[in-house]
């Protein structure tokens, strides 16, 4: 009886410590919200850049109480966002990819098409076409939820990397392969970014259509290869984390927004404007000088939370 009893309690305890390691239960809940933003397309004849999107995945599991949503991306540039998912609670874990099921053939309103670009003379020109009307593009990054806060995810959709140009004139533009677009989407969680902003000013006075600024990871930019399209959808300065326009009509500013934080270098390019396309053509990257509280400086610290302020000039 003894025997029998002592085997019974050791047993009790190895299948109760079997059962500890084999829970699986979340280590509580968060709040979480999706939102999307826009990096800048380089084209003076695109007006807007309509996306659709019929569903959203999490780890290929559809969020509940989603509605249909037609989103003009261009609306959303330089830390502006637009809520995609509203406020949730999920498991506090980490998470591998979010999903967005784009409808390619009818927008919100059941209008064609679905996802498509706007040029200045209110033509639309549709991305893409497949059997089903539908396209997933999966994010190569994932994300954690923290137990008892609020958590956005912010979807950084880089239109730059994300649609590209067609050599027929009726289709003009189109979203680059499944592969480079799925990699076009940078995911961020909003509360662990931060923020650069800064001005330029050009010295030698030269006449630009447009500079663009580009951030790079620390020690990720190499001159002689960014500055030359890339793959088959023929990318410019592909490794970019982001870019900016840098704006003319308020005094050369530019704003970098939703960086995680880290070490960056800022690089700049002028393009210049073919007066019968519209489309921008890299002209040159501008061997810039940036300061940071007035030192000379090619790393660039970006924190949570906080704006980095910088000046960046191209001396004579």
């Amino acid at each position: 009886m003894f025997n029998w009893i002592k085997l019974f309690t050791v047993g009790c305890v190895l299948s109760f410590a079997t059962a500890c390691n084999d829970d699986d239960s979340p280590m509580g809940k968060g709040e979480v919200e999706f939102e999307i933003t826009d990096a800048p397309l380089d084209d003076a004849e695109v007006k807007s850049v309509f996306v659709t999107v019929a569903d959203v995945k999490v780890d290929g599991q559809s969020l509940s109480g989603f509605t249909k949503q037609s989103i003009d991306l261009k609306a959303y540039q330089e830390g502006n966002t637009k809520l995609l998912v509203g406020s949730r609670e999920m498991d506090a874990k980490s998470y591998g990819n979010v999903t967005l099921v784009l409808d390619l053939n009818t927008d919100a309103s059941g209008n064609a098409p679905g996802c498509y670009v706007q040029t200045t003379d209110n033509t639309k020109y549709k991305l893409k076409s497949t059997t089903s009307g539908l396209l997933e593009v999966t994010t190569t990054e994932g994300w954690d939820v923290v137990s008892n806060q609020k958590n956005t995810v912010v979807l950084d959709f880089d239109l730059r990397k994300a649609v590209g140009y067609s050599s027929d004139a009726a289709i003009r533009y189109r979203f680059v392969s499944d592969e480079n677009l799925s990699s076009a989407i940078r995911v961020v969680k909003k509360s662990e970014a931060g923020t650069i902003k800064g001005t330029y000013v050009d010295q030698t006075l030269a006449a630009e259509d447009k500079v663009i600024v580009y951030a790079y990871k620390k020690g990720t930019f190499n001159a002689s290869t960014e500055g030359q399209a890339q793959g088959s959808d023929n990318i410019l300065f592909a490794n970019a984390v982001s870019s900016a326009e840098v704006k003319v009509t308020t005094n050369k500013t530019y704003t970098l927004a939703l960086l995680e934080k880290g070490d960056y270098e800022v690089h700049f390019a002028a393009y210049e404007e073919n007066e019968t396309t519209g489309k921008m053509t890299l002209k040159a990257i501008l061997q810039t000088e940036v300061t940071v509280n007035g030192e000379l400086s090619n790393t660039l610290t970006v924190e949570s939370g906080t704006t980095l302020n910088i000046a960046a000039i191209l001396p004579l």
